[in-house]
């Protein structure tokens, strides 16, 4: 037997049994998953700033048209999900008339909206095509009925060219 000089006393056991929690590898082990926790975190934050900076150099007409087509690529122009794509597209659309032209439609139903853009909004045409756009959405929205394939898709064109039509023309 060997006699411990700290403590004075004899050491029965040969071997000392430490916890893995408080041995030196683990908390190595912990301390690099939280650096790289904390490194995608960090990586997250930054590449939605990123995108959050190009969006906002686009013009207002060319953001619109981006998350229209993001609709597009996220295949939600489909009777299956009719219901979800047109409350995205009449909110895409006040917001956008919103922020172009600077009308106070955010907090409006699809009728206020009409009738407001038919008080102060010219173009006759465009509010024509908005009543239909909005009465596909009206349909879809509050009734749950399934629309056709074709008429979510004629609707979807009609969204992008109210876009289109708003937008400036370069003098020439």
């Amino acid at each position: 037997m060997k006699l411990n000089e700290k403590t004075g006393l004899y050491e029965n056991y040969g071997l000392w049994h430490i916890p893995f929690w408080q041995t030196d590898q683990f908390k190595m082990a912990v301390q690099v998953c939280l650096f790289l926790v904390l490194l995608c975190v960090v990586g997250l934050f930054i590449k939605k700033y990123i995108t959050y900076r190009k969006r906002k150099k686009l013009p207002l007409w060319d953001q619109a048209l981006l998350e229209l087509t993001a609709l597009k690529k996220d295949h939600k122009v489909d009777a299956k999900h009719g219901k979800e794509f047109y409350v995205v597209v009449s909110t895409l659309l006040k917001r956008y008339f919103h922020e172009r032209f600077e009308y106070d439609v955010l907090g409006k139903t699809d009728a206020e909206v009409i009738a407001y853009l038919e008080k102060n909004h010219g173009d006759e045409d465009l509010i024509a095509e908005m009543k239909e756009l909005f009465h596909g959405g009206v349909t879809i929205k509050f009734a749950n009925a399934q629309a056709a394939q074709d008429q979510i898709e004629h609707d979807y064109v009609r969204a992008v060219a109210i876009i289109q039509r708003t937008t400036p023309r370069k003098q020439q």
